[in-house]
């Protein structure tokens, strides 16, 4: 019998850590930022950064091949990759959700064997009782970067979201868990006929209106967005015609999932809709690596998981919406469309 040719899969695998680390210093030296504004070359570069001069070719043409820098000579300039979503300037910026992954994530997953063992996730770890959410939102800096964390996520699906569902067929919409309304201000300013809620819990109701001032500007956006405080599991839901629960249900156990769905029904006004967009995995568990190693990082973080189309679809069904078929807002994340019957 024959086997593999090389054993090169494994240890690109194994040393995958290489270009995130190197993704997440050059973001953590504001380097990307820098070279979106201005080419330099890598002497101007050294001094500015104070990068060791043994070091910093290595570096930069690393990032090169990353396609993250490009290089003219010996000048060096952003990619078109990273001055679209590594600048803080740039309107699609993910930097705060990378830097949740590197400062929260990547230590966390250091620990897996330990993990897959215990089964102690950092919910428990870290929270005397038990609720995480409150003790993050208790602490304004790492509440801050929570929410800088989670525009990441917003930022990435707010466009495909906007053009994959019908938003010409209706005047209003809530996200549910919304955070601080990155993905509701996306929409509505997509959508300039939308009325829009972002309902969470109350502490994010100031990162919402410093959103908010900052999107609004001189536009109308200001006066169709809102933010409503509530809890989705006890409080009374937004009057809407569309419910949103994006990177929701993956938080939280089976009975929990049943329980939200089933809230978003009872308060849906017939013929409304609810959308749910995950990282699912596929019925056959066999493709996706991001999404089955997602739900292991949800295990992780919450002790909640992904789960497949089929039992998103079977939760939306068993509360008793008509779901269509699934839609792949891009190749992570999957969108159920979930119809209350008029």
């Amino acid at each position: 019998m024959s086997g593999p040719d090389s054993a090169l899969p494994i240890i690109r695998t194994a040393t995958g850590f290489f270009q995130a680390q190197a993704l997440f210093a050059g973001i953590e030296l504001g380097l990307f930022a820098r070279l979106s504004r201005e080419p330099a070359d890598a002497a101007r570069i050294q001094a500015e950064f104070g990068l060791h001069p043994a070091l910093t070719h290595d570096y930069l043409d690393a990032l090169v091949a990353m396609d993250l820098l490009a290089r003219d000579g010996s000048v060096y300039r952003a990619a078109p990759l990273a001055a679209a979503y590594l600048d803080p300037e740039a309107p699609e910026y993910i930097g705060g959700f990378l830097a949740f992954n590197q400062r929260r994530l990547y230590p966390a997953w250091g620990t897996l064997s330990a993990f897959l063992r215990s089964g102690e996730n950092l919910a428990q770890k870290f929270s005397d009782k038990g609720d995480f959410t409150a003790e993050l939102y208790a602490d304004p800096r790492r509440a801050r970067a929570f929410t800088e964390a989670m525009d990441g996520y917003a930022v990435l699906l707010a466009r495909p979201l906007a053009e994959k569902y019908r938003w010409d067929e209706v005047k209003s919409f809530a996200d549910l868990g919304g955070c601080r309304g990155m993905l509701t201000m996306r929409l509505a300013a997509a959508h300039p006929h939308l009325r829009g809620v972002t309902f969470d819990l109350p502490p994010l109701r100031p990162f919402f209106d410093e959103l908010a001032g900052e999107l609004g500007g001189g536009t109308d956006l200001r006066d169709r967005v809102a933010y409503q405080a509530g809890s989705f599991f006890t409080d009374p839901l937004p009057d809407t015609q569309v419910y949103i629960f994006g990177h929701v249900l993956h938080d939280w156990s089976d009975e929990r999932r049943r329980e939200l769905v089933g809230r978003a029904f009872d308060h849906l006004p017939p013929g409304g809709t609810l959308l749910v967009y995950d990282s699912m995995i596929d019925d056959e568990r066999r493709e996706g690596i991001f999404n089955l190693l997602m739900s292991l990082n949800m295990a992780m973080i919450s002790g909640s998981s992904e789960y497949t189309v089929a039992e998103g679809t079977r939760w939306l069904t068993e509360a008793g919406f008509t779901v269509e078929p699934p839609v792949a807002l891009n190749e992570l994340t999957t969108l159920l469309v979930a119809n209350k019957p008029l």
